[in-house]
């Protein structure tokens, strides 16, 4: 996207400024911020989840000037963010920013001592520290004193393990902000137990993150239920279309989360051509919106909410799933995308985008029982790269859309990112089983596992070629005579035009109905690039060997 101009972005109103930001890459945020005039109130006007990956995307160490910005309470969120991994304290993590806050400004790491939760504190002291009272040793005569150092004579401490001259400061600091305070601190050390401090911290970030629209397991997953979209209702969710900006910092209200539009700009999709129309302040709305959907996502998938790609990929997902729905929901028509996106809460669009993937899951399952049941326990063994791959895609516990359909030769799976994704895969899994009950009508399936490379498409093209060369449906495997004359036939008659004969014959022979002859129309395309090599093949020199596509007799190689 086009940049503002720092003079443009300037003149902005300042919740109008921290609007634009979201849009921008981090770097660039971040210098608009700095500088700014106003960097503290602008900085202070970010969401805690905006300020928390701008500085992951940028990395701590090129952020640090950034960082001496953030209020306690954004300093305070993010750490809860980054210092926890499903149930414990991650120590490194936590004493990295401490790090950080130091190097930020002598302010910084007493501002978070003062206002982090004391048990987190004192279980940072239990972790890394021995502590003794003074009192409880000194008429001890062989206790060894050069081994401990002390900040008031009244408690002694030394180091379990490596030093970590951070902690050393951290007290030091908070001795002498509040001694009161400190004293608490290596008290409860002395007698709290590790696992009770751990878990009233916990207790304490994940209260922290329920204000900000972090859902717990459970009620996270009721999101990514399954769900009939035909069974889904706009109207539940219908609001206005005027949005009243929400009061920030200055009027000490909690800033509510919108950091999923720092992982969509510049995304190209129908959906985001919607939100491309939409006024700064409805993008506002939308944006916490869409925050709260990826937090559901986050917390349902146990994602670290400090590893921006975990969470990046959650966002991602959402905005996939949105985009399927939201072109779901209005057959494609783009202003009442627009008007939509404005007057509807997201989450409709994106249970419609899920529901509508999740039933590949469901069809490919349903497709399985039958051919277990019609076609025998081998069919499997029969399909043709890319119709294997695509199968397989449906079949995981959240499908995923296989690039081979739309880049031949390609490997690699995706998400489903649009609504015709799913519709490919849909009408695929939907042929599939006419594939094999017409090939087994006609006599071109063997009984029992496939041979080594022979699939539904060697089959049907080895018949076609007899058919071609000598008007005969059979699946004998053909010799250098037979490709020859093939290669002379359509040379006569396009391969397109023989192609066109071959169905018409099949739909005759075996009475095909309307669906059916469909599915056999687009199995026969999807084949036909083999046929393309062979027609160009230098037959009377060519190693047959190395020949795919068709099965060539032995006596021919």
């Amino acid at each position: 996207m086009d940049l503002p101009s720092k003079e443009h972005f300037s003149s902005l109103p300042l919740h109008e400024q921290a609007v634009q930001l979201t849009r921008l890459p981090a770097k660039t945020r971040q210098e608009l911020i700095l500088t700014s005039r106003q960097s503290l109130d602008l900085a202070r006007t970010l969401s805690s989840e905006t300020f928390f990956y701008t500085l992951k995307e940028i990395g701590l160490t090129d952020a640090v000037g950034l960082l001496a910005l953030a209020s306690p309470e954004q300093l305070q969120d993010m750490m809860d963010l980054d210092c926890w991994q499903k149930h414990g304290l991650n120590d490194r993590r936590l004493l990295s920013w401490l790090l950080f806050l130091d190097e930020a400004g002598s302010s910084k790491l007493a501002e978070w001592a003062l206002q982090a939760d004391v048990e987190l504190l004192v279980l940072l002291v239990k972790r890394h520290f021995e502590v003794i009272r003074n009192a409880d040793v000194e008429e001890l005569l062989d206790f060894d004193y050069s081994l401990y150092f002390t900040f008031d004579d009244q408690y002694l401490l030394r180091f379990i393990g490596d030093e970590e001259p951070i902690l050393h400061l951290l007290l030091e600091r908070l001795r002498v902000l509040d001694y009161r305070f400190y004293t608490d601190i290596l008290e409860n050390s002395l007698f709290e137990l590790e696992t009770s401090l751990e878990e009233e911290a916990l207790r304490w970030r994940g209260a922290r993150l329920a204000d900000r629209g972090y859902p717990d397991f459970e009620e996270a997953h009721d999101v990514l239920r399954a769900i009939q979209p035909e069974t889904v209702r706009l109207e539940p969710y219908q609001q206005a279309a005027v949005f009243r900006p929400l009061p920030f910092a200055a009027d000490e209200r909690v800033i509510p989360p919108d950091h999923a539009l720092l992982f969509l700009s510049g995304v190209e999709s129908f959906f985001g051509r919607a939100l491309s129309t939409v006024s700064s302040d409805m993008l506002e709305r939308i944006g916490i919106d869409l925050a709260y959907l990826t937090n559901h996502v986050v917390m349902a998938e146990a994602c670290d909410t400090g590893e921006l790609s975990e969470v990046r990929r959650c966002a991602e997902l959402v905005h996939d799933m949105l985009n399927i729905g939201l072109m779901y929901a209005t057959h494609g028509d783009e202003m009442q995308a627009q008007e939509l996106v404005q007057t509807t809460k997201l989450h409709p669009f994106f249970q419609i985008g899920w529901g509508l993937t999740l039933r590949l899951r469901e069809h490919a399952q349903q497709l399985e029982a039958f051919l277990n049941r019609e076609g025998g326990g081998d069919w499997q063994s029969y399909f043709d790269t890319p119709f294997q791959e695509t199968f397989t895609g449906a079949q995981r516990r959240t499908p995923t859309f296989f690039q081979g359909l739309e880049k031949p030769g390609e490997v690699l799976y995706r998400r489903f990112q649009k609504l015709a994704d799913i519709d490919q895969v849909e009408a695929i899994l939907a042929h599939i089983p006419h594939w094999f009950m017409i090939m087994r009508r006609w006599g071109l399936l063997p009984e029992g596992p496939a041979p080594q490379e022979v699939t539904l498409g060697v089959l049907w093209n080895t018949a076609f070629v007899h058919w071609v060369v000598g008007q005969t449906v059979e699946i004998q495997p053909v010799h250098r005579s037979d490709v020859a004359r093939f290669q002379e036939r359509v040379q006569e008659t396009s391969l397109a035009e023989q192609s066109a004969a071959f169905l018409a014959l099949a739909t005759t022979q075996l009475d095909l109905q309307a669906e059916e002859q469909q599915a056999l129309a687009f199995f026969s395309v999807a084949v036909q690039e083999k046929l393309r090599e062979i027609i160009e093949l230098a037959v009377e020199q060519a190693d047959l060997r190395f020949v795919g596509g068709i099965l060539v007799a032995e006596d021919s190689i």
